[in-house]
C-alpha cells in the first residue's frame, strides 16, 4: 500500500461541497484529515491518502478536475 501527504485548497465556491467524501466512495482509497482550517470562503487541510498508487492518481486529478489546488508536501515518500 501507498501513501502520500497533500495539502487541499479549496476556493469559496468548493468549501460546502463533500469532495472528501466523494472521493472515499469513488475510489479504493483511505483518507486521513490530519489537520484542516474552514471559514466561509477557503478550506485549507492537510491529509494523507492511502492506496494503490494508479487509485491515489485517480483521487488527486478527480479534486483537481473539481477545482481543488492538490500540492505534495515536501519529503513526500510513497512506500509498499
Amino acid at each position: 500500500m501507498n501513501s502520500i501527504r497533500l495539502q487541499l485548497i479549496y476556493p469559496e465556491e468548493k468549501v460546502k461541497e463533500p469532495l472528501l467524501c466523494m472521493v472515499c466512495k469513488n475510489f479504493d482509497v483511505v483518507v486521513n484529515i490530519r489537520t484542516a482550517k474552514v471559514s466561509q470562503t477557503t478550506g485549507i487541510l492537510t491529509v494523507e491518502i492511502d492506496g494503490q498508487e494508479e487509485e491515489i492518481n485517480r483521487a488527486i486529478e478527480f479534486l483537481e478536475s473539481a477545482g481543488v489546488i492538490v500540492q505534495p508536501i515536501e519529503g513526500q515518500i510513497f512506500t509498499e
